[in-house]
Formats: C-alpha cells, structure tokens, sequence
C-alpha cells in the first residue's frame, strides 16, 4: 500500500508540474491538458479508495487520507489555470464551453491546505466509524439480517436503536469538524455552502429544480400514504394495536425489515394482500438453484446483452469484489459500482443469494453498463447526464426483471402464472414496497443536510431536524426518545460519506418514465407493469444513445434521446399509472379497515375511513461530490 500511495503521489505531482503556464495555450489544447491529467489521476485515486473500502485498516485509511489531499489539488490547479488563462472568455465551441462549466460546477474544495486535511481526516474517520460499527459484536450486515427476519417487536427495537447509539453518536462530533471543512471549500468557490454548491449541478435553477422535484412528489405521495395506512392495519395485526397505532399517527419505524425502514421488501410476507398466492420473490428459488454470487452477477449480464450491449470486460470478474471475504478483513459491504475511467469497471458488495440482492445486483451493473458505454468520452463527460440518471439505469432495468413472466422465462419462477388480479395486486405490492417507499426518504435525508450546510439547522438540532423530516414525509417516529447527543443521520452510510442523496430521489421517478418510454419503443401495448423489454433490441438500441452521450449534452436534452421524445424533466404520471391497479387496491382495504389514516407531522388531523391525502411535499429548502471511483445506493 506505502508503494501504491507512493505512486499516486508522483502520478499528482506530476500531472500538477508538467502542465504549460497558464494561458500559453489555447483553449482545446488546455482542456487536452486538464483531460490527460485527470486520465493519469482518476484511476489512481480510484485504486487507493479500493483497496481501503476492500480491506478497511489504519493503513490503508492513512494511504487513502494522504492520497485524497494530493488528489484536491488538481482540481484546485485547474481552476487556478482556467482564471489566470481566461480560457472561459475565450472558449467558442459548444463543447469548451460545456466542458469549462463542467469543470467549475460543484467544486467544494478548500484553498488551505490545513482545511483539506481536516476534510480528509473527518471523511475517513467518519468511514471508518461506519464500517467498523458493531452492536453487541454484530456488524451491519448481521443487524440488517435480524431487522429483515425477526418479528420480535422488541429484539427489533434494541437492534435498530443499538447501530444508532454506536455509530450515530460517534460520528456526530466528526461531523461537526466536517461541514465546517467542506463548507469553507465551497465559500472557497463561490458557492454560499455545499448544498448550493451540490444543487448546482442540475442544468437548472435550484428554484426550479426543487419545485420539479416537489411537484413530482405530490403526485406519488397519495399513493405512499395508502400504503402506509395500509401496514398500519397488517401490523397492528402483527404486533398489536397498543405498539402500533400511536396517537399522532405514525408508525414506529423499526418495524418495517430495513435499517433505515427506506424500504419495506422484507415484510412482504406481512404485506401480502393474498398470502395464498405465489409471492414475486425468488430467494428460494436461487437457492434451491444453486446460485452464487457469480452466477447472479452472470444473469444479470445476460439481460444486458440480450438489449445489445457487450459482455463486462473479462478484468471485471477478476477485480470486483463480489462476496464478504473469508478472511475476516473489514471491507464496507455498501453495494456500489466502480468506474476507474480507463475501461476498468468493478462492483463492490457482499452478495446474498436472495432476491433482494438479485435486483441489487441489476441495479450495480446498470451503473457498470453506463461506464462503458461513455468510456470513450472527455473525461468531464465520463459521468451521467445527472446524477440521478446514473441511479434510473439499472432501476429501469428492475422493473422488467421484476415482471413474473420474465422470471418465469429465467427459470427462476416454476410454477404456472395466472392473470389473475390477485397475482397482479401481489406483484405491485412487492414493487411498490421497495419503489414507493423510499421515494420520501430519498427526498428528505438531502433537505436536512441542506439545512446543516446553510446553517439553518445547528448541531444542538441535528436530531430534532431529522425525526421532524421523518414524521412529515415518512409517518413514522423514533421507538424511543433521544437527545441532542444522538445522531441517527450519522447511521445512514451517505451521510459519513457525504454521497447526495437527491439522485436517489430522482431515479425512482425517472426509472418509471424510461421504462415507458422502452416498452412503447418494444412494441408493448397493455398496462405498463407487464412489460419486460428482454431481448428487445430496439429498446436496448434507444438506451444505448443516451447512455454514450453522457454528460457532453443536458439531461434534459439526454433524457429527451433516451425516451424517444417523450420525457424531459422529472415527473411522477408514469408512477401513476404503473401503480393503478394497487391504488384501487389499497383504497378499497383502507375504506373497509377502520384505520385510522394519516399523521398529524404531515400538517393534518388522522381521519377514519375513506382515507384522504395527508400530507405535501414540504418547504423549499434553504450523482456532485462522491469518490471518483465509486457510485453508492
């Protein structure tokens, strides 16, 4: 490791002494200059945070701190050269133009040395927090597994509220010392704070963005609130009325099979509207199969090419990291895709064989195929069109994985399909439990952090900020009180690693609209959730365009190509309307159930049944900064 920081050192270095002085050359040949320094750069960089996120020791975190500093001032170089060259004044073509306001956009790092370190440090103590983590000697991994598989209410409640007090609490005062860093990196670039900084990315006004963003909340956000009216009722069913049904409303947020209850895909056998009939979910299946994390990796794969897109490099399935080590080494089991912007691309994640990890793994390589179908783009191009498309691609793959007749097709169903209504309301309700459920957590985990960065929201209101988000858009409340020592936002792995989190937002909506806008290109004609574009070539066709433009045009302009037309901006009707037959569903059961529906943080009153809207997509706020290398879910 000492070698390979060594020669990440010398990489910087050498790329920072060898460019010519500013402003002696033109402007297409300085952007060749800034693209070959970040093609030596970006891999190395990628190489040190690899080995630190596969083998998490004080080394390789030391190699990684030290790399990082030397790594922020190429971009600190760069933006020094673009204002003594003033290549922006000088830039004619559409593509120098892009690419200088590409290069500017979002930098939050800091001119003073000392600051830098600081924000190294914090970022990698805080990561080491989060991956060491341990509850009564059980690391994240095994506390998910018993959040996702116990129905004890209170082994459930000592879980959930034990990864908080050990990682939460410890992150809290490190993140103190990080906002202040990073924020003094964005002041430092002309941005008011880092969440400016991270809104400016959008090929928008942040006005403008959020209202998009609020607008297409609302339009889902019925829909939620039926479902969380819903498994209020299954439950207390469960449970019992007295630890479910609280007076305001919600529903304590422990109970629903996810650390961070983003999610509700692990009590789909709770949820079930007809028990009787076969569930949409394949775990068994893969492992009656004889699955491994390989051959789930090689299914996906196979649905990749059968759209027209060539297999992964043979140095993917010798570099990733597919599975937990058997070594015992602490690694950050996060799922993510790794691009290192030389035609190298890996994934990192300690595959299960089940199917949650099934569509996790589509969701990664959909990562993976984007990477290599820009590969041959400038550098500053060699991202999504947003950030939030890098999310949709592999999402929008799900949705055609997840459609019976396609598992079916892969084996992976055996039994007889019906098309019966009962099988359909089954399958929308396991979809809707993982795409639906997050999409007010993905809104609200970026407003808080919003707040924290303006300064709105102080340390002393860190916790209070972000139950009082929760409550609003979740409906769902703490199991215990906490004080102002606590800091549950710390235990949510984008938070210490200072990953935006509005793309995640973003992706659920557009996911739905690009697979519209597939399944019309493929030909299909009936409702929207029974179309899987498998070997369709003239979807995958239409998906592969957008995908090789990266980021060299608008996404609004990417989403146009890769749509066929009809979509640019970020909305939620095409939700709407692959969800129809569950929302007649839900309203139904929630009329005949006698829950009481609603929570009063949404800003009304529960009410009995029929059910009514509760709630709205909340204020205004007051994909970019992430590791080089790698994009996190």
């Amino acid at each position: 490791m000492r070698t390979k920081l060594l020669l990440a050192s010398a990489a910087f270095a050498a790329g920072l002494t060898t460019a010519a002085p500013a402003g002696s050359l033109t402007v297409s040949e300085w952007l060749k200059s800034v693209n070959d320094r970040l093609e030596v750069a970006d891999p190395i960089i990628g190489e040190v945070q690899w080995a630190y996120s596969t083998n998490v020791t004080d080394e390789t975190a030391a190699a990684q701190d030290a790399a990082s500093i030397e790594y922020s001032k190429l971009p600190l170089a760069i933006l020094s050269e673009l204002a003594e060259g003033g290549y922006e004044a000088k830039a004619t073509t559409f593509d120098e133009k892009r690419l200088i306001s590409l290069l500017k956009a979002g930098s939050i790092t800091p001119k003073s040395n000392a600051t830098q370190a600081v924000l190294a440090k914090t970022l990698s103590d805080m990561s080491s927090v989060y991956a060491s983590g341990k509850f009564e000697g059980k690391d994240l991994d095994e506390l998910s597994g018993i959040l996702a598989e116990s129905r004890d209410y209170e082994e459930l409640k000592k879980v959930y509220l034990g990864w908080r007090e050990v990682v939460g609490r410890a992150e809290k005062p490190l993140y103190e010392k990080f906002v202040k860093a990073t924020n003094e990196g964005a002041r430092d670039n002309g941005y008011a704070d880092t969440g400016a900084a991270w809104r400016d990315g959008y090929d928008m006004t942040p006005e403008d963005f959020m209202a998009m963003m609020s607008k297409a909340l609302g339009q889902v956000q019925p829909l939620y609130e039926q479902l969380h009216c819903y498994a209020k009722a299954k439950l207390s069913d469960l449970y019992g009325k007295e630890k479910i049904m609280t007076a305001d409303g919600t529903i304590p947020a422990h109970v629903f099979g996810n650390m961070w209850s983003q999610d509700w895909g692990n009590i789909e056998s709770i949820l079930r509207p007809y028990p009787d009939v076969q569930a949409v979910d394949v775990t068994e299946e893969l492992v009656k199969q004889g699955y491994d994390a390989v051959k789930m990796h090689r299914l996906s794969e196979e649905f990749y090419t059968s759209l027209g897109m060539e297999p992964m490099p043979e140095s993917f399935w010798t570099k990733s990291m597919l599975v937990k080590p058997a070594d015992g080494r602490t690694v950050e089991c996060h799922a993510s895709a790794w691009d290192f912007y030389n035609g190298d691309v890996r994934i990192k994640m300690c595959t299960r064989i089940n199917h949650e990890d099934l569509m996790t793994v589509h969701h990664e390589q959909g990562h993976i195929y984007y990477d290599l179908q820009y590969k041959d783009q400038p550098v500053p191009y060699r991202t999504g069109a947003s950030d939030f498309f890098h999310e949709a691609i592999g999402d929008t793959m799900q949705l055609s994985v997840l459609v019976p007749k396609h598992l079916k097709e892969v084996g992976l169903i055996t039994k007889e399909l019906t098309d019966g209504l009962e099988q359909t309301i089954n399958f929308q309700m396991a979809v809707a439990l993982d795409k639906i459920v997050s999409m007010p957590w993905t809104y609200l985990l970026d407003q808080w952090r919003w707040d924290v960065y303006s300064g709105k929201t102080t340390p002393d209101m860190y916790q209070k900020a972000y139950w009082d988000l929760i409550e609003k858009h979740q409906g769902l409340s703490r199991p215990a009180p906490s004080t102002a020592e606590d800091f549950d936002a710390g235990a949510k792995y984008h938070v210490p690693a200072n990953t935006p989190y509005i793309r995640y937002f973003g992706a659920n909506m557009l996911q739905f609209q690009f697979h519209a806008a597939l399944c019309k290109a493929a030909g299909h004609t009936g409702p929207l959730h029974e179309c899987s574009i498998y070997k369709n070539k003239a979807a995958g066709a239409q998906f592969k365009k957008m995908l090789a433009m990266g980021r060299s045009k608008t996404w609004q302009e990417a989403m146009s190509v890769g749509t066929g037309g009809m979509y640019d901006s970020v909305d939620g009707t095409a939700v709407v309307d692959y969800f129809a037959p569950l929302m007649t569903f839900l309203k139904e059961f929630n009329a005949k159930s006698g829950v009481k529906c609603g929570w009063t943080q949404a800003g009304t009153t529960p009410t009995g049944p029929p059910t009514t809207t509760t709630s709205t997509p909340g204020p205004t706020p007051t994909k970019c900064h992430r590791k080089k290398a790698a994009k996190q879910h």
